[in-house]
C-alpha cells in the first residue's frame, strides 16, 4: 500500500451464503489514510462507527453489536477499491481469534481487534464504478486508458496531451538553432 491509499470500512447490508464476502455494501461508517509510516509501530486503527441507537439520522445504517465491517482499501494512484484480507492472528485485547476474517471482526463498542497485516487480494470495484471490473486510471489520469500517446524521439519522453507534446518536444528545435 502506498501512503496515498486509504481503507475504507462499510457496514455489509447482504453477505454471500458463507459469509466471507460481502454482496451489498451499506454506509460508510469510517475510513483512515493509510499510511503506516505514521502509525503507531506501523499499525494504523481503522475506526469503525456504531449506531447510536438513539435514532438519530446521523448514525442509521452504521455498524450494531455483532455485524461484521467490510474493509476496502482504495488504491489513490489506480482509481480502485480492493476487498481484503487480513494475514495473521487477530488479537482482541488479551484474547486471540483465530477464525478469521470477518468473524473474528464482530462490531461490539469499545472492542479493539488487532490483525498485523490487511491485504487487497483482488478488485472490488474499478475506476468505472463496475463492480469486479478491470479498468485503472493509467499514467495520465484516464480510467482504463493507455497511457501516454505523444513520444518525442528527441528526448525520449512521452506526453499525455498532444499540448504539452507540442510546446516541450515540437517547438524545441534540437539542432540548437
Amino acid at each position: 500500500m502506498d501512503p496515498n491509499d486509504w481503507v475504507g470500512i462499510f457496514n455489509c447490508e447482504k453477505w454471500n451464503a458463507d459469509s466471507t464476502a460481502c454482496t451489498s455494501l451499506g454506509a460508510c461508517v469510517g475510513s483512515r489514510k493509510y499510511d503506516t509510516s505514521k502509525c503507531g509501530g506501523g499499525i494504523c486503527d481503522l475506526p469503525a462507527m456504531g449506531d447510536g441507537s438513539d435514532g438519530k439520522p446521523e448514525t442509521t445504517g452504521y455498524l450494531k453489536p455483532g455485524e461484521y465491517p467490510v474493509f476496502l482499501i482504495f488504491d489513490h494512484s489506480a482509481g480502485i477499491y480492493y476487498n481484503t484480507l487480513t494475514e495473521g492472528d487477530v488479537r482482541i485485547q488479551s484474547n486471540i481469534c483465530r477464525n478469521g476474517y470477518p468473524y473474528c471482526y464482530a462490531w461490539k463498542n469499545q472492542a479493539f481487534p488487532f490483525s498485523s497485516k490487511l491485504i487487497g487480494n483482488e478488485i472490488y470495484m474499478d475506476c468505472m464504478g463496475k463492480l469486479g471490473g478491470e479498468n485503472m486510471l493509467d499514467a495520465c489520469g484516464i480510467c482504463g486508458g493507455s497511457g501516454p500517446q505523444y513520444h518525442c524521439e528527441a528526448s525520449g519522453i512521452s506526453y499525455c496531451t498532444e499540448a504539452k507534446y507540442q510546446l516541450e518536444c515540437v517547438s524545441v528545435d534540437p539542432t540548437g538553432e
